[in-house]
Parts: C-alpha cells; sequence; structure tokens
C-alpha cells in the first residue's frame, strides 16, 4: 500500500465525516444523554448480549458518541468508491471512567460489520496509549477517527511555508501547529506509512478545509490544504493515477 493510497483511505473517510459521502455514515440518529449512556455502559458490561446485533444508531442512541471510531479497510481494487459504505468495519471506543469520573484505564470496544454488533471486548486504554483492536483481519489501511471538530484556524495554516517541512520529522510541524491532536488518522498494514488530517475552521468557526500531513517512517513527505468539496477529485486521482 503506498502513500497514495493511505491519503486516498483518509479523504474518503474525510467525505464521511463532513457529510460529502453517499452514504452519510454519521446519520441523523439522537445521541445519548450522559444518563442514557451510563446506565447503557453498565448494562453492556454486565452482559453485551443486549448490543449484540444492534445497528449503528441505537449504539448511538444508547451509548453516546465514542472516544474514537477505528475503520478498517480492504482497498486493493479501483471500486473503492462503491465499497466504502455502511458496510464498513469499523470499532468503536468507549472509555470506562471510575464513580469520581477517572479513567479506571480500560475501555469497551464495539466491532460493527454490515452494520451490526458482532462482538464487545474490553482493552487497555488511556488518552496517550489506545489500543487498536485487533479484527483478526488483514487489512489494508486503519484509519482512526478522533473529535469532528475542528481545532485549528485556517488564517494561521495557510501563513505557513509547508515546503520547508518536508523531510523533516513530525515534531517540527507539531512545533508551529501546537499540541493539537489530528481528526483523523490513517496506517497501512507496514504501520510505516502515516497520514493525519486536521480539520481547519474558518472565520465563521465552520470546517471547509483539511489539511493533510504524509508521513513514511520518521519523515514528512507532503502536507497539503484540501477543500473539502474538492476531496472527491482529489480522492480519484490518487486512486486512479499509477
Amino acid at each position: 500500500m503506498n502513500l497514495k493510497k493511505v491519503l486516498a483511505s483518509t479523504l474518503i473517510l474525510s467525505m464521511f465525516v463532513v457529510g460529502c459521502n453517499k452514504t452519510n455514515i454519521k446519520g441523523e440518529s439522537p445521541i445519548a444523554d450522559e444518563e442514557t449512556q451510563q446506565k447503557t455502559m453498565t448494562k453492556v458490561q454486565n452482559d453485551v448480549k443486549v448490543i449484540m446485533g444492534k445497528d449503528y444508531e441505537y449504539v448511538l442512541k444508547n451509548m453516546g458518541t465514542p472516544y474514537s471510531t477505528t475503520y478498517y479497510i480492504d482497498k486493493d481494487s479501483e471500486d473503492i468508491l462503491d465499497k466504502i459504505d455502511d458496510n464498513i468495519n469499523m470499532v468503536l471506543t468507549y472509555p470506562k471512567y471510575t464513580s469520581d469520573n477517572e479513567l479506571d484505564g480500560s475501555a469497551l470496544y464495539i466491532e460493527l460489520e454490515g452494520n451490526k454488533v458482532t462482538d464487545v471486548q474490553t482493552y487497555e486504554f488511556s488518552n496517550n496509549n489506545i489500543e487498536t483492536k485487533p479484527t483478526g483481519r488483514d487489512v489494508d489501511v486503519v484509519v482512526e477517527k478522533y473529535n469532528e471538530e475542528p481545532g485549528l484556524s485556517l488564517d494561521k495554516i495557510e501563513k505557513i511555508k509547508f515546503s520547508e517541512y518536508i523531510g523533516k520529522t513530525e515534531d517540527d510541524l507539531y512545533s508551529i501547529i501546537g499540541d493539537n491532536t489530528p481528526n483523523l488518522e490513517a496506517y497501512d498494514k507496514s504501520n510505516h506509512q502515516k497520514v493525519k488530517a486536521f480539520f481547519l475552521k474558518d472565520k465563521k468557526n465552520e470546517m471547509s478545509k483539511i489539511l493533510v500531513m504524509l508521513k513514511d517512517k520518521n519523515n514528512i513527505k507532503n502536507i497539503t490544504i484540501v477543500d473539502k468539496d474538492d476531496v472527491m477529485n482529489l480522492v480519484g486521482q490518487y486512486l486512479y493515477e499509477d
């Protein structure tokens, strides 16, 4: 899996988040409030059968918004745009908290395939060390989706001369953009080629563009700002060009 295919996968998932895709994976389902989320979390911890076989909308309605969503993508053929839909394999991460509202060091990992919950497990969890739940499948690309809110200012980012950071380390870029975490992160099966995407907010605090960084091992290979309305065209270029 080369860098441009990893980038394409990340951009495809960006479309899911911003609502540009043909199948709205986020949907319009109501999101559970904190009380409902805690009650359901307790039920699931005591008996996973209460959630097995339920769909994505049910999970959001009863469990709330997950800390992160992990997408597992197989994409060796050119019909990738037809394959990425509600049937995509994904895992939702829900951290567990103590009675004092502190992380207890573990989380529920809810796996969905074919838009149905197929497995629920408990794994280690911390803000700095998230265990990507194995699926038992040999997938090409893994994409992690975190916060959907844009955290970086477009005005500030557009002033950066990104060409000066090509070949440098990721830490060099973070010295400029600060400690903002990416909204999306993708990596291939070798774990050497990674992509990070940051949603950029304009003067109206709305997201219209995405900063995408490609890294191979420890070095930055490319940095670009993508207009969300042009994502589909760019994905097509990366998927079908040699």
